[in-house]
């Protein structure tokens, strides 16, 4: 599944967990390596599921001894929830969009550290399919995900 991966520019939440969950079953290998390219997050009611494996995706990330960030206030999930699935928020970062730099830049820096686990924003994930985002969380061994914005406003709550 991980070289079909390769050719694609995104993939949704659920394709990405259920290509983890096989490899992962009674180890405690990072995730990261078989999905290097942006996975994108919808929480629409056809495809409130993807909530679901996205959680289990930031539970699996959190037990690495790494950080989980969040990338602008519009990315943070609210903390019950957060909790809820499991996820330890002494982990959880989040960054404050800064003046001037994009959010896809923000985005490859934090991958690129190799401090994170998974990195979450929101946006258009057409802007986050790039090379340098691929490259940066292939040699930063984390998750890059991308939050469908104006989807995500109408079914959750955001912090």
């Amino acid at each position: 599944m991980a070289e079909l991966f390769e050719s694609q520019h995104s993939v949704s939440a659920s394709q990405a967990y259920k290509s983890t969950y096989s490899s992962l079953q009674g180890s405690s290998v990072s995730i990261a390596p078989s999905v290097s390219c942006p996975i994108e997050v919808s929480f629409t009611d056809e495809h409130q599921t993807q909530l679901a494996y996205f959680l289990r995706l930031l539970k699996q990330a959190n037990q690495e001894n790494r950080w989980i960030m969040f990338i602008g206030h519009d990315a943070l999930l609210d903390k019950k929830l957060l909790t809820s699935a499991g996820i330890d928020l002494n982990k959880v970062l989040v960054l404050h969009k800064t003046k001037g730099k994009s959010l896809s830049s923000l985005m490859e820096r934090a991958l690129k550290s190799g401090n994170c686990s998974a990195v979450i924003t929101t946006g258009n994930i057409e802007a986050f399919q790039t090379a340098a985002i691929r490259q940066a969380a292939q040699n930063g061994k984390s998750l890059a995900f991308v939050i469908n914005k104006e989807q995500a406003k109408q079914c959750i709550t955001f912090h």
